[in-house]
């Protein structure tokens, strides 16, 4: 073989070569789409199944320090409080930069109307010893049902302290989505109460609960909200 037959042939396979990189490369980018299409299309089969609240008191109404319908531990100082409220029907551009920052979280990102009015609550612990006290904080009652398939979520931010678990699983310094899931299992039942693991701290919370079905738990695409309760008429209830 002549250098020109050689230089021919190292040209043929480089240019093979290319080809068949180009083409790994389109299957690998459609293989990507299609696990992408295939993702979104579990996401809303999901949420086309009806989703029910079991939790009362999603927004969070107060008596005093305490949330109606959620038992607190009494072991330590444990008190919530409206940390502040963001209200339907403001223009994107006159929200304040925190509030554009919650509804980011949320998934609402531009968003002018919507109901019921978010309020945002301030959970503050202090006094908690591991050694003598139990490390739950609150959860809602009545207790839920494990059954079936569960979803216990809500929106959060950690300001100080560490606390984890059911709706402030993986809270962290943003604010963000919260949650676990729980496949069902006979006769279960749930409290859904975060532990604290500080002698002090102070998180904040929005539409903590407890749902039956499925709700994807993907901060970069949330799609927990205000569900419809079991216990009214109006898919608005407490």
């Amino acid at each position: 073989m002549d250098m020109n037959e050689t230089t021919d042939l190292i040209k043929s396979v480089t240019d093979m070569t290319a080809t068949v990189a180009g083409k790994i490369g389109e299957i690998d980018q459609r293989v990507d789409t299609a696990e992408e299409e295939f993702d979104q299309f579990i996401t809303q089969s999901r949420l086309e199944s009806p989703i029910f609240r079991q939790s009362k008191n999603q927004n969070c109404s107060l008596t005093g320090s305490s949330m109606d319908f959620f038992t607190k531990n009494s072991q330590y100082t444990l008190n919530v409080s409206l940390y502040r409220t963001i209200v339907t029907g403001t223009l994107w551009v006159d929200r304040d930069p925190e509030e554009k920052e919650i509804m980011t979280a949320m998934g609402m990102s531009g968003q002018r109307y919507f109901s019921p009015s978010i309020r945002v609550m301030k959970m503050v612990w202090s006094g908690y010893q591991v050694e003598n006290h139990s490390s739950y904080s609150m959860f809602p009652t009545p207790i839920a049902n494990g059954s079936g398939y569960v979803t216990v979520a809500s929106y959060a931010k950690l300001v100080s302290g560490s606390i984890d678990g059911w709706w402030l699983t993986d809270v962290d310094s943003s604010w963000g989505l919260c949650g676990v899931h729980l496949p069902g299992t006979t006769g279960r039942y749930i409290h859904a109460h975060p532990y604290v693991d500080s002698a002090s701290g102070e998180v904040l919370f929005i539409w903590p609960g407890v749902v039956s079905g499925h709700v994807p738990l993907d901060r970069n695409s949330p799609k927990w909200s205000y569900w419809p309760s079991i216990y009214s008429e109006s898919p608005y209830a407490n």
